[in-house]
């Protein structure tokens, strides 16, 4: 309740960053089988990412509570605290030895630690922490509880971490690791046949997810890391556990975060627990070990021996942190009982009270997108990342030239990178500064002439001039380079359409909407084709209903040209009163919102639907409002 209660205000926080990505670009979970697809697909369109737990627990929310961040905000704080709980169960256990004050205080001051905020107001980049990290704990705690059924427990509690996130892999070195040390009742000994039927289940379930994993990734995600940066991975983890920032410091390159001041007292602090665990060593030398092997262990995934998008990330240490918390609480308890309690149980609550509100003033920064940003443009300015979703922000808002001001500083940052050059020209088509982003697609395409999104923005801005055949080669190039691009599908099928080569079109928004089931303007094109062709062989009713209505949902169901679609698909299954009914509200829609053309265009629809006739259309072009080209 205390931790959940710290969290709480956090329910009036916004989305930001990848919730853009991993949630609202997505399809709500509407069935059984949308569950069983998140399975076989990535978590993140543009990265190796491979969480089904996780993503389904995001998009099942959408489906309960649309896009209203509020909800997402406290399951967050909820999974906060029962970490605490879970940590407090944990630590209570005999093998730990700790009492129940000790036991609350450090699990309080884990599930409070600004670390901890870095999983717990982000919703989307934190709880693809949070979420397996409360299973990881689980699992540890099932696997020192003696009994079958705790067994048994653990193996579930791993699989829902594994398929959580690729660093819960650690959790099978950990059981082994308790196992060495003789911290449980059923460890095999020196019998190998033991050590296989004991870790059987584990091993099953790593075999399954990398399965998938290469299913999905060929393997290409395993590529070598900066091994320079590997050792620094535990100096930062150490900084921000003992001495951590006050303000917001996200995903820090080693210029930023490393603090010569902040180390030496991390190590000096560090030191002295050292010494004082020295002083109770054989009786505390298994448990030395464990903790110590818990933070190398749980560190190893995100400590950059392979290749990933963040060298240092606060989320990397949550799992890790208590391993320090632990040993120091257990320092700090053996010094209790040596005399003067009050003052190091005081000491205790100091610490929890100052990480508890360096966690609320962190809280701040998450408020909204443009405030995250800014922070992270501030405690970075030479990020590129961070001018870059500032730029993102600004563009949302329409705030197109201070926009242009942060894509341009992130040019500086990274003169040869080719996405910063597309990042720009794509701001350029939107200011309509068409000669410029030609120029700047160019010069992307030079740096780097495989890259498939400049070949994709390119062939957005010709289709967008008219000059279809010339964008046709570049949707081409981009699918050839990622057959999993959907904006490139889509766009594709787009300018097909245009050409009057529906059949084709079909496809391509049929693969657009494979990859990413979210992106709404593709499904209601294909509806409208399912709904509206003359040629039999392409129609499909009952399809072009289940698409438009899943689109016609909240925020949608104020779109006039969806209803219109959905009116239509309802016209060709026979629905004609439900057509009618559909159609008038969009046409008022369109009315109301200054589309006196397109109110015009559905009512002479409604005429159809009145004498109980479907309408047919051979080319996508029969709509004026603005959108029948756009970029997806």
């Amino acid at each position: 309740m205390v931790v959940v209660g710290f969290y709480l205000p956090s329910v009036d926080h916004g989305f930001l960053y990848d919730d853009y990505e991993v949630i609202l670009s997505n399809a709500p979970l509407r069935s059984v089988q949308d569950l069983r697809r998140i399975l076989t697909e990535r978590h993140f369109l543009s990265l190796p990412y491979y969480r089904p737990v996780v993503r389904s627990s995001l998009l099942l929310q959408r489906s309960l509570h649309g896009d209203e961040p509020g909800p997402f905000h406290l399951f967050n704080a909820c999974v906060a605290g029962l970490i605490a709980l879970i940590v407090y169960a944990l630590l209570r256990l005999p093998v730990f030895g700790l009492r129940p004050r000790w036991a609350w205080l450090t699990a309080a001051v884990f599930a409070l630690h600004p670390v901890a905020s870095s999983c717990v107001y982000p919703i989307a980049s934190g709880r693809e922490t949070l979420l397996p990290a409360l299973f990881v704990l689980l699992a540890l705690y099932c696997f020192l509880r003696p009994g079958p059924w705790w067994r048994v427990g653990a193996s579930v509690s791993f699989a829902l971490a594994l398929f959580g996130k690729e660093q819960a892999v650690v959790t099978l070195a950990v059981f082994v690791l308790a196992d060495a040390l003789g911290l449980t009742s059923s460890a095999p000994g020196r019998s190998l046949r033991g050590w296989v039927v004991r870790y059987w289940p584990e091993a099953a379930i790593g075999a399954l997810y990398f399965s998938i994993r290469h299913f999905l990734f060929a393997g290409g995600e395993y590529r070598l890391g900066d091994l320079g940066q590997f050792a620094l991975s535990y100096l930062y983890a150490l900084q921000v556990v003992i001495v951590p920032f006050w303000e917001m410091v996200y995903e820090p390159p080693a210029r930023v975060w490393f603090s010569p001041w902040r180390l030496a007292v991390a190590l000096a602090i560090a030191g002295w627990a050292v010494l004082w665990i020295r002083r109770s060593w054989p009786a505390f030398r298994a448990l030395t070990w464990f903790w110590l092997g818990w933070f190398a262990l749980t560190l190893l995934p995100t400590a950059n021996l392979l290749d990933q998008e963040a060298p240092f990330a606060e989320r990397y240490v949550f799992l890790a942190a208590l391993g320090p918390l632990f040993l120091l609480a257990r320092v700090l308890s053996n010094r209790e009982k040596e005399g003067r309690p009050r003052l190091w149980t005081g000491l205790a609550v100091a610490l929890l009270l100052v990480v508890a509100a360096q966690t609320v003033a962190r809280g701040a920064y998450y408020r909204d997108y443009e405030v995250f940003c800014r922070q992270w443009v501030k405690t970075d300015p030479k990020s590129l990342n961070a001018h870059n979703s500032l730029a993102v922000v600004l563009t949302m808002d329409r705030r197109l030239e201070e926009a242009g001001v942060h894509y341009e500083e992130a040019l500086k940052i990274a003169p040869a990178n080719a996405q910063a050059h597309n990042n720009l020209a794509n701001l350029r088509l939107q200011q309509g500064r068409l000669p410029e982003a030609y120029a700047l697609l160019q010069e992307s395409l030079r740096l780097d002439p495989d890259a498939y999104a400049t070949h994709n923005s390119l062939g957005v801005m010709l289709l967008g001039q008219g000059n279809v055949e010339e964008a046709l080669p570049h949707f081409a190039r981009a699918i050839g380079l990622n057959s999993e691009n959907q904006q490139a599908h889509a766009n594709l099928a787009n300018a097909l359409a245009h050409q009057g080569k529906t059949r084709q079109a079909v496809h391509h928004y049929r693969e657009a909407l494979r990859i990413h089931p979210g992106l709404s303007h593709a499904a209601n094109r294909l509806a409208w084709i399912l709904a509206t062709h003359p040629d039999p062989e392409l129609r499909a009713g009952s399809e072009a209903v289940e698409l438009a209505e899943q689109f016609c949902r909240p925020p949608n169901d104020a779109n006039p040209m969806f209803l219109d679609t959905l009116a239509a698909a309802y016209a060709e299954t026979g629905r004609f009163p439900q057509a009618l009914e559909t159609a008038t509200r969009a046409a008022a829609l369109a009315s109301s919102r200054g589309q006196p053309e397109l109110a015009d265009q559905i009512r002479q629809r409604t005429d159809a639907y009145r004498e109980r006739r479907p309408v047919r259309y051979s080319e996508i072009q029969w709509r004026t409002a603005g959108t029948s080209l756009r970029h997806d």
